[in-house]
């Protein structure tokens, strides 16, 4: 009989619930704040971690699992099952996807390793999307085709308001990061082909709410639906909330998820950072 498992890594933002009910194998991710070393989700909370970065002096590092981690899971998951599907952030943030792929080629298991081209919520709903499949019983061949599609279907939208994170990070210039954070400068993003690309730079609140209610406008124009709807945060201000709202009273019958991020995704964009993600129906 074939057994199929699923691993993820911790930047899912999949909820306990989820992970329990589908029996999900997580690997967290690593991260430091001010030479403090952590283990996501396991020896640090998304919540304990927002308050030790608005106190950190340094910009928290994260590193990718160690391939010896991902060795062990595949192993012990081995013993029962004859297919295992490893989904993980995208290479373009991580070398995740990297060390996941280089245990495969260790362990005796047989381990497909798939770069899911999203990071938190979206990379969840697409694992969401091969558990339910793998409950439902279908084949490992079904399950690679409804991965497949899961990422063709899903959209990724960020907005960034306080800059500092990026600054530190080295992703944008000090200079421009200085004359941005000057200009009150917001940044609103879309995860395009695994890769994070700037769609529009504006200045205050006003300029993101515009580019929102378009995607709103879209997602209502979807010609065959959508099936879920998810928020990641880094902090629920007024303006966010207020966005969330929205998507409620437009998508009254589409499931909508609101979870805290990953620290791993937090110490890039920083407090106050949205990300709306939303799957198509095929």
């Amino acid at each position: 009989m074939t057994t199929i498992r699923l691993v993820t890594d911790s930047t899912s933002d999949l909820t306990p619930e989820e992970i329990e009910k589908y029996s999900i194998s997580v690997v967290p991710l690593n991260i430091s704040i001010d030479e403090h070393h952590y283990v996501d989700g396991v020896t640090i909370s998304k919540e304990e971690f927002i308050k030790q970065m608005r106190q950190s002096a340094n910009l928290p590092k994260t590193a990718q699992p160690a391939i010896g981690k991902f060795v062990e899971v595949y192993d012990e998951l081995g013993k029962e099952a004859t297919h295992i599907i490893s989904i993980h952030l995208m290479k373009s943030i991580s070398g995740t996807v990297d060390s996941a792929r280089q245990a495969a080629d260790i362990t005796e298991a047989s381990v497909t390793v798939i770069d899911s081209q999203f990071t938190s919520r979206s990379m969840g709903q697409i694992v969401l999307e091969a558990a339910k499949a793998i409950d439902e019983g279908k084949s490992y061949e079904e399950v690679l085709d409804v991965i497949n599609k899961a990422i063709e279907n899903t959209i990724l939208y960020l907005t960034v308001l306080e800059l500092d994170n990026l600054i530190k990070g080295g992703r944008i210039s000090r200079l421009m990061g200085a004359f941005s954070n000057l200009l009150n400068i917001k940044l609103f993003l879309q995860v395009i082909n695994g890769q994070i690309e700037i769609i529009q730079k504006g200045r205050g609140l006003k300029s993101l709410q515009k580019k929102y209610d378009q995607v709103f406008q879209e997602m209502l124009e979807v010609p065959q639906g959508i099936k879920a709807i998810s928020i990641m945060h880094a902090g629920l201000n007024e303006f966010n909330q207020a966005n969330i709202d929205i998507l409620r009273k437009l998508f009254p019958n589409v499931p909508l998820t609101v979870v805290v991020t990953s620290p791993i995704i937090m110490s890039h964009t920083g407090e106050n950072a949205m990300a709306l993600t939303y799957l198509m129906n095929e």
